[in-house]
């Protein structure tokens, strides 16, 4: 195990320190491409920030556009609906990417090979070759690429990932067990989707679109990737249906790392309500040669293997109270002439994991990181 020190600079922030090749514009010109449910919290977050002017508003949906453009006339952003019109403006330095997954890797991968600073909402791809698509064209870019990886701008977990990684408070890892369960939605009360989001070539299926953001946690408290995975799951309500032909929406599977090291990740979206002893919703079960770490988005406690010593909380009084801001770290790393925390290959990373997982289940055997064929 002694090697997990250096491999842990893998995914936590250390290509944040790494210079970018632009000079920061002493006001950032922003642009939006897609100002749908997902795009109002980043719109929110830019309008802010002092040094973002947001001069462009991009979306085919007429009340979306317009319910964003009233939303930010004090800067009178130009309207549209070709995305390819706004990547081509000279009076933007960075474009925000808040579209439907399958159109998140040309679009981004445009945007870099126009020197914009690029936002991209996860994931950064739903196939291995968009992922690829999007790595091929940030090299070398004038700007940069941050991820929309939501969980990565928690303070309470980025709090819990300095005691894991950087006091070494569980020793090294060994398993992980994740789970994002739900209870269904009564029909009286579902929610409508859009046509993309149960559409699997578009959406990713489940576990591209949604666990995502979980997995890319789990690669963050083991500090790599996985080698392997191998998994089972579909659609089992109202009747099973087997995986590929609609969005799941249940699964299971296990990713191995290097050292044997293994996660197990489960999510469910028919976990009865009234269950008490296992808990609902969000958590990773972080086990480690000195102790385990109950992790959730708002809390962490550490527990001493025998059990000699009360239970630690991980994180500090106040950090609660703290909001994720993803927008405050993109203007900041533009300001600094640094990549952003959360970068194109956190972005890469996180989007290949929930593909190989998807594989898996899809073809019912075990599948090789290295059969994805993307060079990070």
């Amino acid at each position: 195990m002694a090697n997990h020190a250096n491999r842990r600079t893998f995914l936590l922030g250390a290509a944040a320190t790494a210079a970018a090749a632009a000079a920061p514009p002493a006001k950032v010109r922003t642009a939006f491409i897609g100002v749908g449910n997902r795009a109002q919290a980043l719109l929110k977050q830019t309008l802010a920030e002092p040094t973002a002017e947001i001069t462009a508003i991009c979306d085919i949906d007429a009340g979306a556009r317009d319910a964003a453009l009233s939303q930010t006339a004090a800067t009178n952003p130009r309207s549209f609906t070709d995305w390819r019109e706004v990547i081509e403006l000279d009076d933007v330095d960075a474009v925000k990417i808040a579209t439907p997954c399958h159109l998140h890797a040309e679009m981004a991968s445009a945007a870099l090979r126009a020197g914009k600073y690029v936002y991209c909402e996860k994931p950064l791809g739903v196939t291995p070759e968009q992922v690829a698509q999007v790595l091929e064209a940030s090299r070398g870019a004038k700007g940069f690429l941050q991820i929309g990886q939501q969980i990565r701008y928690y303070p309470v977990v980025r709090e819990a990932m300095r005691a894991i990684h950087g006091d070494g408070i569980a020793g090294d890892i060994l398993v992980v067990r994740a789970q994002r369960n739900g209870t269904p939605r009564k029909p009286e009360n579902a929610r409508p989707r859009p046509d993309w989001y149960d559409d699997t070539s578009k959406s990713g299926d489940l576990i591209v679109e949604n666990s995502v953001h979980n997995l890319d946690v789990c690669n963050w408290i083991i500090g790599d990737h996985p080698r392997s995975a191998f998994g089972h799951g579909g659609h089992y309500l109202p009747e099973f249906t087997p995986p590929g032909r609609r969005m799941m929406d249940g699964f299971s599977v296990q990713y191995v790392y290097d050292e044997d090291t293994h996660l197990d990740y489960t999510q469910l979206y028919f976990h009865a309500r009234g269950i008490k002893e296992i808990p609902n919703g969000q958590y990773y079960m972080i086990y480690g040669t000195k102790g385990s770490i109950f992790l959730t988005h708002g809390s962490a406690t550490f527990y001493e293997m025998q059990g000699d010593q009360e239970p630690v909380d991980l994180i500090s009084p106040g950090t609660t109270d703290k909001k994720e801001n993803a927008m405050e770290e993109f203007y900041a790393a533009i300001r600094d002439g640094r990549r952003p925390f959360a970068d194109i290959h956190v972005g890469a990373t996180a989007a290949l994991t929930a593909i190989l997982g998807r594989e898996a289940i899809y073809r019912g055997e075990s599948v090789e990181w290295n059969e994805l064929g993307v060079n990070l």
